[in-house]
């Protein structure tokens, strides 16, 4: 999908904006950030391949492992990285929906939940909206 690095970063803060409020409200010292790609040194970090895609990034220390204390002056990061999703979704409804999947996983993990606690919110989510 061919579109401009302004229009991505709507997108995400229009995904921002829909963190469902119980996390909205707690999120303190946090940087959203846009990026076209990964940076060599994410990757490495990481051990992505280079056929792997990555889609967003929460660099900083969860909530539940700082022990009450935030002694840090630096913002946790969160990054959404444009390119590795814009060449995978073609449509702006699934470019959409994967940005907003993308935001709300790394926020999760700024909260310190885990891939499985997050399926798990996700479902609980998806029922509460049908309700």
């Amino acid at each position: 999908m061919d579109i401009s690095k302004k229009q991505f970063e709507t997108y995400v803060k229009e995904a921002i904006d829909n963190i469902p409020t119980i996390y909205k409200e707690k999120l303190d010292n946090v940087v959203f950030k846009t990026e076209k790609e990964p940076s060599t040194q994410q990757r490495t970090a990481l051990n992505l391949r280079p056929c792997d895609a990555l889609f967003g990034l929460y660099e900083g220390v969860p909530l539940p492992q700082r022990g009450g204390a935030n002694h840090s002056i630096l913002p946790d990061i969160i990054t959404i990285f444009m390119h590795p999703m814009t060449h995978i979704y073609t449509e702006k409804k699934s470019l959409k929906k994967q940005i907003y999947k993308t935001v709300w996983h790394e926020v999760a993990h700024y909260f310190g939940l885990g891939h499985d606690r997050i399926n798990d919110v996700e479902s609980s989510l998806k029922q509460n909206t049908k309700n």
